[in-house]
């Protein structure tokens, strides 16, 4: 039952309710597993299929996903209304497959199935719409279709793009459509703020092969970037561990590269600084070739330059949040340290925690988030979850 695994994964979607729209594609056999993600952020969903799309997805398999009987008519309880007229339920309605008969009826105000029922009223009403096209490659790129998904955007739809593979125009991932409904009923408190992140390690190199780095995993980074865009923020990833994230991301090795890349940024115009990384304290003067193995060997280390001082420096006015992980210490004197620490580099929020207690490549933690002048705050618990809290914290800054 969806009880079971309500919230089991963050809580983005608590107490949201997203009608979910299934069209004739074959890819509405993708479906139950989007629904059930959904759910698992915390989302309240209910289904409205057309005749074609039961053909293909059984309505019984849709309400097993949701726990709520599917919509497959307009009735006199006059559903389309009920969810998604002025002052209904729904807080979006995602069109998950959307197929090209269904994508080009929406966009002439064509209502003769339940899904484009339901499109004509939400987009009367302006609820929040989104349609997730799947289709063959050669419909998608129809002009015709294409006029239609532009039209659509001119309407205010939020288009999820699909992936062009074997000749098709494939359902978007889970995880992206996932990550752009959660944008869409975000509270939107960053709309217009541009954030600058670092994240992970670094890698320091001793000679082409051999590097110095640390246990850093960029799990906290990443889910400050992901909880800064799902905020209405535009953000900036630096750090080594590049991957598919719908936000843009700048590849920093050493920490020199990570001081270049952040200086770079924040040189185009900034809000907030976040230094999550765990930037590399030393660094060496690497060999040009592979140092011999079996001979004792003694390394000469070099202090690096300190990343969120060289920022504040050349920009006295920025916000910006650091990082401090120590090892086997209280409360008390982490977060001794951590003032010490935000008070010597200028900072206006400090986020503390001791990795002995875990934390390094997990996905939770325990953090104390320390301000200039509220009250210290223990978050523990999933790194989304503490990256939601560490993101309310900047929003009071900003």
């Amino acid at each position: 039952m969806p009880s079971d695994i309500t919230c089991s994964v963050s809580e983005t979607l608590c107490k949201k309710t997203i009608v979910v729209g299934v069209a004739g594609s074959i890819a509405a056999v993708r479906v139950v597993d989007l629904i059930r993600d959904l759910i698992r952020r915390g989302a309240e969903v209910h289904c409205v299929a057309s005749s074609a799309a039961q053909q293909i997805l059984h309505p019984y398999a849709l309400e097993y996903a949701t726990n709520h009987p599917v919509i497959t008519e307009i009735t006199g309880r006059v559903e389309h209304v009920e969810f998604c007229g002025v002052g209904g339920k729904a807080d979006l309605l995602l069109i998950a497959p959307a197929t090209a008969n269904t994508i080009g009826k929406m966009a002439c105000g064509i209502d003769d199935t339940p899904v484009t029922t339901f499109a004509t009223t939400a987009l009367g009403s302006s609820k929040p719409v989104a349609v997730v096209p799947a289709m063959h490659e050669a419909m998608y790129r129809h002009p015709a279709v294409l006029r239609n998904l532009e039209k659509l955007k001119e309407m205010g739809v939020a288009l999820i793009d699909p992936r062009i593979e074997e000749g098709k125009a494939k359902i978007a991932d889970n995880l992206m459509v996932v990550r752009e409904v959660e944008r869409l009923l975000g509270p939107a408190d960053l709309a217009g703020k541009r954030i600058v992140i670092t994240s992970g390690s670094n890698a320091e190199a001793v000679d082409p092969i051999r590097i110095l780095t640390n246990r850093a995993s960029g799990k906290t980074g990443v889910a400050l970037a992901l909880e800064a865009r799902r905020r209405g923020a535009e953000v900036t990833l630096v750090h080594r561990f590049i991957q598919d994230l719908p936000v843009r991301q700048v590849y920093a090795e050493s920490a020199r590269q990570m001081l270049d890349a952040v200086l770079e940024e924040v040189k185009k115009g900034c809000d907030a600084l976040i230094g999550a990384a765990a930037v590399a304290d030393y660094t060496l003067d690497p060999q040009a070739e592979k140092i011999k193995s079996g001979q004792e060997l003694v390394l000469h280390l070099i202090p690096t330059q300190k990343i969120i001082k060289t920022v504040r420096e050349a920009y006295p006015h920025l916000k910006i949040v650091g990082f401090k992980a120590e090892t086997g210490v209280t409360d008390g004197e982490l977060v001794a340290r951590a003032e010490k620490s935000m008070q010597g580099a200028g900072l206006d929020m400090m986020v503390a925690n001791d990795v002995a207690r875990g934390g390094m490549g997990t996905d939770d933690n325990r953090v104390l988030i320390i301000g200039k002048e509220e009250a210290i705050r223990i978050v523990q618990g999933k790194k989304s979850e503490i990256a939601r809290q560490i993101i309310d914290a900047l929003v009071e800054l900003l």
